[in-house]
């Protein structure tokens, strides 16, 4: 069960226990179990005395109930045990803690008839609320379970005002229901702070932002209100005239918040409680002029604005130092911002239906007095009807005519394509052609990492066989070679081009030096087996090869694989002809 503790306490810069025993320090009683003592600039460290006169040992726990201390050390003496050291507060990790909680827990196991003391060593910006209750592990689970089901309650009510305010947004595209969404995800990140549940779910290994998280939320949870009382609050000729204040109102309070993430922790919880009463208590007086002045739900904003003002002065009271004790026991904060959170979108939503409500009227308005002209907007329809079906009757046979040109060139731009890619006497590619293939199949094998080979073929002699029977028969001749080297090629991606004259080459992707060369020489040997029958002249031909085959490394040099190849038919020329050659790197 739960019991409030009696400590004693002293204030003491000591860094160690030992050096705190070591000072004899003076100590105070505090019998109520829970201390504040406002702003303390040194250490505190309280000392708790445990007793167990039972004949078991007794697991406990030792909580600190207030989850915004920044760091808390524990130094745990037991009867015949060694000093145990346990690291707690919002300044370090939720990792480093003993219990991952959101709680301040030290726990621990008092043996059997022995006694213990517990030292407990406090640092903390801003006022020390320090309440103190030791629990049996079993009913603090039992009063954590009824806790956070009443919490989670209260906290799914006031998500369920949020979501329900941001989906009247997205349907309505209203704005106020956008800010007031804004408000009350800003009051219920503020709760989740204020109770712990933040750091343990969502910003536990932040310590910056566990520690800065407060002032901030605390500042825009009122600052967000501004919006809300310029849509329900003020006329159309008062929200003009505060145009110009509420345009500089977000830079400002950026520039607000920059401040106070620059400066010490405690300094910026007072400055941003103070400047959130001063706003609220001037929304308060605002919306008490509005209620002597009978504005439409009146009683709603003063209803707001006091609820807020009595949540914030009680938070800035334990930040004075004016209250203490356990924060969570007191659900003062929660049941103002869940009153809030209600009330705010009760007012949107009511709001809502008044403008929907004259809309109305206003359309029943235009409505009467567009009948009226309805019989002669008919007739101008009916005319505008034909005209629009005479037009697009035009535009249909405008478009069919259209796309058969269209159908003729596309042809015709083939046709044409097909005749700038070919060559003229062969058939196959032309050299262009040859230009652009080799371009890709360079960067597919760089890409891919995959060999890539290119074959140039010449016809050995050839001069000769033009001297000696004529340009006519040396194009036939040009025109049987490539024939016959396409006969060869079997994949589809395989191409041969007509490079030049008599001069061929083949663009093999995906084929190593071995299997060019298989192919080439094929090429080779069956040209040389076969003849060509001009006339009464049997004509013989021989050609030569050279292959250049790699994996590309440099796409933008594929002139390379051409010259290499070039090379290579250069020494199957010098090497007698009716060869091929692999180049060879030296």
């Amino acid at each position: 069960m739960r019991s409030d503790l009696p400590f004693s306490y002293t204030v003491n810069n000591s860094h160690h226990v030992d050096g705190l025993i070591a000072s004899s320090p003076k100590w105070f009683t505090n019998t109520s179990g829970a201390l504040n003592l406002g702003p303390v600039s040194g250490h505190v460290w309280l000392k708790v005395e445990l007793n167990n006169i039972n004949a078991i040992e007794i697991p406990l726990l030792l909580s600190i109930d207030n989850n915004l201390l920044d760091k808390i050390t524990a130094y745990i003496q037991l009867h015949n045990r060694s000093l145990l050291t346990l690291d707690l507060g919002d300044a370090l990790p939720l990792v480093q803690r003993p219990i991952k909680h959101e709680a301040q827990l030290v726990p621990f196991d008092l043996p059997a008839r022995s006694t213990g003391v517990i030292y407990l060593q406090i640092q903390h910006h801003g006022a020390l609320n320090l309440p103190l209750s030791l629990w049996h592990p079993i009913e603090y689970l039992k009063y954590k379970s009824k806790f956070n089901l009443l919490y989670g309650i209260l906290a799914g009510v006031i998500i369920a005002m949020a979501l329900s305010n941001f989906t009247l947004y997205t349907f309505t595209r209203k704005k106020y229901f956008l800010s007031g969404s804004f408000i009350i995800i800003t009051i219920w990140l503020l709760n989740v702070h204020l109770y712990g549940f933040s750091y343990r779910y969502i910003y536990g290994n932040w310590q910056w932002l566990q520690q800065y998280a407060q002032p901030l939320l605390v500042l825009y949870s009122c600052l967000l209100f501004m919006p809300f009382i310029a849509k329900t609050l003020l006329t159309q000729k008062q929200l003009a005239s505060y145009q110009k204040p509420l345009k500089w109102l977000w830079p400002t309070s950026l520039a607000v918040a920059l401040l106070l993430i620059t400066i010490p922790i405690d300094t910026a919880l007072l400055i941003a409680y103070a400047l959130s009463l001063i706003l609220t208590i001037g929304y308060l007086v605002l919306a008490i002029i509005k209620w002597r002045q009978n504005t439409p739900q009146r009683y709603a904003h003063v209803s707001i604005f006091s609820a807020l003002t009595l949540a914030l002065a009680y938070q800035f009271s334990f930040e004075l130092g004016l209250l203490s004790g356990a924060l969570l026991d007191r659900p003062v904060t929660y049941l103002c911002y869940l009153v809030i959170s209600i009330i705010l979108s009760y007012t949107l939503t009511r709001k809502y239906v008044d403008e929907r409500d004259n809309k109305i009227k206003v359309q029943q308005s235009k409505i009467a007095q567009s009948q009226a002209a309805d019989a002669l907007l008919k007739e101008r329809i009916q005319l505008q009807e034909q005209a629009q079906e005479d037009l697009e009757s035009s535009i249909d046979e405008r478009t069919f005519e259209l796309q058969v040109t269209l159908r003729e060139l596309e042809e015709k731009n083939r046709a044409l394509e097909k005749l700038n890619m070919e060559d003229a006497l062969t058939k196959v590619k032309n050299r262009r052609y040859f230009d652009k293939r080799i371009m890709m199949e360079v960067r597919r094998s760089r890409r891919e990492q995959t060999m890539l080979s290119v074959v140039m073929l010449d016809i050995d002699h050839f001069k000769k066989i033009n001297d000696t029977y004529g340009h006519l028969v040396g194009d036939q001749a040009i025109c049987a070679v490539a024939e016959q080297i396409q006969l060869h090629l079997k994949r589809p991606h395989d191409e041969v081009f007509r490079y030049g004259g008599e001069e061929f080459v083949l663009l093999l992707p995906n084929t190593d030096s071995q299997g060019a060369v298989e192919l080439a020489d094929l090429i080779r040997s069956d040209l040389e087996k076969s003849q060509l029958n001009v006339g009464e002249n049997t004509v013989t031909m021989t050609i030569s090869a050279g292959i250049r085959s790699a994996i590309a490394t440099d796409s933008k040099n594929p002139t390379l694989f051409t010259d290499f190849a070039d090379k290579a038919l250069y020494q199957a020329k010098q090497q007698g002809r009716n060869r091929v050659v692999v180049y060879e790197n030296t």
